[in-house]
């Protein structure tokens, strides 16, 4: 319930980015996004002292190698985001720009089978083909020719600005940093590159109209903190595919906006873009597979694999943060009307990293259980049977489990001699 809460706010609050954004597109670009992110630096400051994750900010400032990572997440996504599309509305209309970005959760496809080895199925090519449709008719200025419009290399820009957030959101997903945390990181690292280039243009001072002053309070508290948060948390607590299905509303809401607050017409052929990329992402309700895990070997066609490490970031047991800070993940299967004494034999800790346990185990909280349920689809008297290691050792383990069950087994022991049982 509460991501769903934060994706329909992230939603409706992030379709207005492209409005105010149209309002400082006359302005010092890197001098409006410069105190943009000062003060977005202070908010997410504050937001980080009051929920008392002060030790956790310490530890990534310590960790060179977390924070570079989290500070080059946050420049491929906001500041080519931000400065992108208000660059881009010096050309082109706030709902032209918002339908170009917003095919960014289809061209997540490209990167999600590469990085997170997420099954990708004909459901989601169909809807990749149909959104890359959706950008040759931007491209084309809605003419269909194969000649550049007045506006083409605009649109290629804002092509290259969604892919970016589409890697983005892939590597948010992968590595399971905490996201307060990393929204001050994020923050910081932006505010520092605009401070650079707005230094180097030579213009130490910026004044703001009474709409930039508007924009620059929306985009910095609303947009660079909290729509943040509230969309990277859900997305992570969510299956892919379910985020892309709800996320097609937000150039429709867009258009709604830019037309009472900029006055802009809507012309067909955004509509029709639009549409394109709705039914791709529509297409995608009708895949049961999809976004679901892909071993490196399918050997086992009777069970699907998970990846429900994003249920497991905020986890108050070490024992599994720690697996899922040093690069592990958390893969699951559901156990269909299996006896109860299978599963619970299957649930040890081994020597050596690995853990295996259902979600009735004391490291799975009740809200980190519905939403591991959820995703899997388990129904009541199901059992879910979950692994977290590195990798290889995780595909190992749930191989061996699903070898068990087909034999008809109804015990289970990990293959090591010196397991604990708990």
């Amino acid at each position: 319930m509460l991501a769903n809460t934060y994706l329909l706010l992230a939603l409706v609050l992030g379709a207005l980015l492209p409005v105010m954004l149209d309002f400082a597109s006359g302005s010092n670009l890197a001098g409006f996004l410069f105190y943009t992110y000062l003060i977005s630096v202070f908010v997410s400051l504050l937001l980080i002292v009051s929920t008392k994750r002060t030790g956790r900010l310490i530890a990534y400032f310590k960790n060179v190698k977390d924070f570079l990572l989290i500070a080059f997440i946050g420049l491929l996504n906001y500041a080519l985001l931000e400065y992108g599309i208000t660059y881009a509305e010096k050309f082109v209309s706030a709902s032209l720009a918002t339908v170009v970005y917003r095919t960014s959760p289809i061209l997540m496809l490209i990167f999600l089978p590469l990085i997170l080895r997420e099954r990708v199925t004909k459901y989601q090519l169909l809807a990749l083909v149909l959104g890359f449709v959706g950008l040759y008719i931007a491209i084309s200025g809605g003419t269909l020719s194969f000649a550049y419009s007045g506006n083409s290399l605009i649109v290629i820009f804002l092509i290259f600005v969604a892919l970016a957030g589409a890697l983005a959101t892939v590597l948010v997903k992968k590595y399971s940093f905490d996201m307060i945390t990393g929204m001050f990181i994020f923050n910081l690292a932006n505010m520092l590159f605009f401070g650079a280039v707005f230094l180097a243009s030579g213009a130490y001072t910026v004044t703001f109209s009474t709409n930039e002053i508007i924009a620059l309070l929306y985009v910095g508290i609303i947009y660079n903190v909290f729509v943040g948060f509230m969309y990277y948390d859900s997305f992570r607590m969510l299956k892919s595919t379910f985020v892309t299905n709800i996320y097609f509303l937000s150039p429709f809401i867009t258009f709604l906006f830019a037309g009472i607050i900029l006055g802009e017409a809507i012309k067909i052929y955004y509509i029709v873009i639009a549409l394109l990329v709705a039914v791709g992402i529509i297409i995608q309700k009708f895949d049961k597979l999809g976004s679901t895990y892909s071993p490196k070997e399918n050997k086992h066609k009777n069970y699907t694999i998970f990846d429900v490490t994003s249920a497991f970031v905020n986890t108050q047991e070490d024992v599994v943060y720690n697996v899922i800070k040093s690069g592990g993940r958390v893969l699951a299967i559901n156990v269909s009307g299996k006896p109860k004494h299978f599963v619970e034999s299957a649930m040890n800790i081994p020597n050596g990293g690995l853990l295996v346990y259902t979600d009735s185990h004391k490291f799975v909280r009740n809200e980190e259980r519905e939403f591991v349920r959820d995703i899997i689809g388990a129904k009541e008297g199901d059992s879910v049977i979950m692994c977290a290691g590195q990798q290889e050792q995780t595909e190992s383990a749930l191989f061996s489990i699903m070898e068990k069950l087909e034999s008809g087994e109804n015990t289970f022991a990990m293959p090591n001699s010196q397991q604990k049982q708990n």
